[in-house]
């Protein structure tokens, strides 16, 4: 059993839940295969808005129970809602993943199974992904299942990947990637066992923030630096798809 199961929650919110881990928050996911539709992410936002909110907090850890981190969007759903309510969601997935792109603390994904497609972009909206290392595909499949990312979504994994093979073959041709074929692509930070997950990503995490944590004005300033082309392709798509809704 995962230590994720083995602390009280401070907070629930539709099948998520925070606790705390000393300093660490940890975020758990316990939405079934964790896809994402407008409930899962409103109660995200409304989570990081809590840990923020947190003065003692030095760091955050994302993570799901069972088989996946994330299995991408709730497509059953989607085909279900109006195209206003597809634009509210849109909007709200988007400033999930913005929030934690410039969130003033660092944060870690710890990958505990599979992670696909839009689960994978939330992945890599945090700081540090760690994944445990006997099961589990991480992939964007959207070649697979014929969808495309938006301009947002492209901008963001190049910064993350890079524009070289990493970029390739994860975005354009699908890869499938073990732990192990993630960590030699650079795109983990570890890949402990299951029982270790959380206890090596907390490591992780104070192993670079040492005793006194991050200046949360000084990193937000940094990610704001950093991700800028970025952050502001999320807000010209974040007001598109306002207008779209207020049109519908």
């Amino acid at each position: 059993m995962s230590s994720a199961h083995l602390h009280k929650p401070t907070k629930m919110v539709n099948g998520l839940s925070v606790y705390y881990s000393g300093e660490i928050a940890v975020i758990v996911m316990d939405c079934g295969e964790n896809r994402l539709n407008i409930q899962f992410c409103e109660a995200l936002l409304s989570l990081l808005d809590d840990v923020e909110k947190n003065e003692t907090c030095k760091g955050l850890i994302t993570t799901g129970t069972g088989k996946f981190y994330g299995n991408g969007l709730d497509l059953d759903w989607m085909s279900q809602q109006s195209e206003a309510v597809l634009a509210q969601f849109f909007h709200t997935f988007m400033s999930c993943l913005r929030r934690i792109l410039f969130y003033p603390l660092p944060t870690l994904a710890a990958l505990n199974g599979h992670c696909y497609a839009g689960s994978g972009l939330l992945a890599f909206a945090h700081d540090f992904r760690t994944m445990r290392n006997d099961r589990g595909w991480l992939s964007f499949n959207e070649v697979f299942i014929n969808r495309r990312f938006s301009e947002t979504n492209y901008k963001m994994l190049r910064t993350k990947l890079g524009g070289g093979i990493n970029f390739t073959d994860a975005v354009l041709l699908g890869r499938r990637y073990t732990a192990t074929e993630a960590f030699n692509s650079g795109m983990l930070h570890a890949m402990p066992s299951q029982g270790l997950l959380i206890p090596e990503s907390i490591r992780v995490l104070k192993s670079y923030y040492g005793k006194s944590g991050y200046p949360r004005e000084s990193l937000a300033n940094l990610k704001a630096d950093i991700y800028k082309d970025v952050g502001e392709s999320f807000d010209v798509e974040m007001q598109r798809m306002l207008d779209m809704k207020s049109k519908l």
